[in-house]
């Protein structure tokens, strides 16, 4: 196990918009080649109960990969080349902010896997893939779909760095509802408690 700790947080929830559709939309990779993400920003959260489509240069993979539906992310268990073209079908959540929390601190179960490649020059190279985790916050604020929502699944950020870079840890979450009553829209210093549905992700921008 690990922690982390930060000042910020955010709770995302799903609008009661049904799910945006979309058709071989573009993904970038990072420099290992291994992950791709949605280009389009706000097709980024994907509905875990429908299907995604990955394509490799036009053709259906069904095979040697895995989704990050938290973030928009497909996970390739080989390096692709770079002039490989990633489409990517499915359905994204539309999601709002509707609270937050401030002053969090995370435990994590934490795994390191290589992700060693032709561009380490020698170095192993590892990311931090965290496959659980509990966090509490000092205090918090949300608004009437925000507590609607105590007890349920959301989408919870844990950020890191509050910059233009956002690094923040995001994923599924739900809120403890024990000893939450309070009018919307106040900040209050009681403490809350989170825990992580699924894995966590690390991210930027």
């Amino acid at each position: 196990m690990g922690s982390v700790a930060g000042r910020v947080g955010g709770v995302f929830v799903q609008t009661e918009d049904a799910p945006e559709v979309f058709t071989d939309e573009a993904a970038a990779p990072d420099l290992s080649l291994t992950r791709y993400t949605i280009s389009d920003s706000a097709k980024r959260y994907w509905d875990k109960n429908l299907p995604v489509t990955v394509k490799v240069n036009g053709e259906v993979q069904f095979s040697g990969y895995q989704l990050e539906h938290c973030g928009g992310v497909v996970v390739f268990d080989e390096a692709k080349d770079g002039d490989d073209v990633v489409l990517i079908s499915g359905s994204a959540l539309v999601v709002e902010q509707h609270g937050g929390f401030f002053n969090w601190s995370a435990e994590l179960g934490m795994e390191t896997p290589e992700t060693t490649t032709f561009m380490s020059n020698g170095w192993k190279e590892y990311i931090s893939s965290v496959k659980e985790y509990s966090a509490s916050a000092e205090s918090y604020w949300g608004d009437e779909e925000f507590f609607s929502r105590l007890g349920q699944e959301v989408i919870i950020a844990l950020y890191i760095d509050t910059t233009a870079s956002k690094t923040r840890y995001e994923g599924y979450g739900i809120i403890s509802s024990d000893g939450i009553e309070t009018a919307a829209d106040d900040v209050v210093n009681d403490s809350i408690e989170i825990q992580g549905v699924g894995p966590l992700y690390y991210r930027e921008g």
